[in-house]
């Protein structure tokens, strides 16, 4: 599997990179949309993502979805602005098109890789576009069926090279749920993904809990995507799935320590575990007193805690040694009071 590389930081085989979605919380406000990229850097995500629309070429001009999108365009100078906040924040720009027109724009003002939005997973507008435009993307999988999975797989790889990452995950809002239930997850499936087209597998989080992104790593995702809010109170796009701020700062950090443990592959003691071990390990004990010049026979010991002695599984060790000096019972014996016979 090839990684792919957004920005500096690398996906696939390092540490768990961790998207913000903003996903329209702005509501069309631009100011606002500027604060969100401070929250997500205060939370410490590696990039924020915007969905960014044409209401025109989005929905039929006699839908209510049209006004409502409308409202929540940015001009070219905006974007522009955006992209210069996120640098500065020391993040990674993703933004999710909602129309194939603003793909060049957003080329142009140094976005840093593009979301093909589960929505738009079946629109060759959206996918030839993105592939054509050279930069690294997301495949938001949620909504898509296997058939459309491997449709949409197959369209890409004939037009670009695999510098792409996929993203497992649900959607259900529409539906007036409070975000998809954990059984509905399927996170088993993110291996299968691996397996079955060899590329970096992330998972798209639409749960409402702050723990579901460590889960999800636990799981084998590479990249996370988790929406931000700075209040669900404000009750703005998929707000019920949204973390706040400090919600948001915990999810990352769970997600990248459970990463590192997923890393690691040999056994490790944790720390404060030799602590334990002297505790709740045994040692070796005598079971009646030994006097001083006595061998020892193996129905002269016990194994007892606490474990600050000799091992049990080093008991063959001692047998047959004599003692230097007497051996109460429950005493445990230690190599310094042993000779050869």
């Amino acid at each position: 599997m090839r990684p792919v590389y957004i920005g500096s930081k690398r996906i696939g085989t390092g540490e768990i990179f961790f998207v913000i979605e903003e996903g329209q919380a702005n509501l069309g406000n631009f100011s606002k949309a500027l604060r969100m990229i401070d929250y997500a850097a205060s939370c410490g995500g590696d990039a924020i993502e915007f969905q960014l629309a044409r209401a025109d070429d989005l929905y039929v001009k006699n839908h209510e979805g049209y006004t409502i999108y409308k409202n929540r365009e940015f001009s070219e100078n905006q974007i522009i602005e955006l992209v210069d906040k996120v640098r500065e924040e020391g993040m990674e720009m993703i933004a999710a098109p909602l129309s194939h027109k603003l793909i060049t724009t957003l080329v142009d003002a140094g976005c840093s890789a593009f979301n093909i939005n589960a929505s738009d997973l079946d629109n060759p507008d959206i996918i030839d576009t993105v592939c054509d435009s050279g930069l690294p993307f997301f495949l938001s999988l949620p909504l898509a069926t296997e058939m459309e999975i491997d449709w949409v797989i197959n369209r890409i790889r004939k037009k670009s090279d695999d510098n792409f990452v996929i993203l497992h995950g649900q959607h259900t809002m529409a539906s007036g749920s409070n975000g998809v239930n954990i059984e509905h997850t399927s996170l088993g499936y993110i291996s299968t993904l691996k397996e079955q087209y060899q590329l970096p597998i992330g998972y798209i989080d639409h749960t409402p809990f702050k723990w579901m992104p460590a889960s999800a790593v636990a799981a084998g995702a590479d990249t996370i995507s988790k929406h931000l809010a700075h209040s669900r109170s404000e009750r703005g796009p998929d707000w019920q799935v949204c973390l706040e701020p400090d919600e948001m700062k915990e999810a990352i950090d769970w997600a990248r320590r459970t990463n590192q443990s997923m890393r690691v592959k040999n056994k490790q003691l944790a720390p404060g575990e030799n602590i334990d071990r002297s505790q709740m390990r045994r040692s070796i004990v005598a079971v009646k007193k030994i006097k001083s010049g006595e061998a020892i026979k193996k129905e002269d010991i016990a194994f007892k805690r606490p474990g600050n002695g000799i091992n049990p599984s080093s008991y063959e060790r001692i047998l047959g040694k004599v003692v230097k000096r007497d051996v109460d019972k429950d005493e445990q014996i230690s190599f310094e009071n042993l000779e050869d016979n």
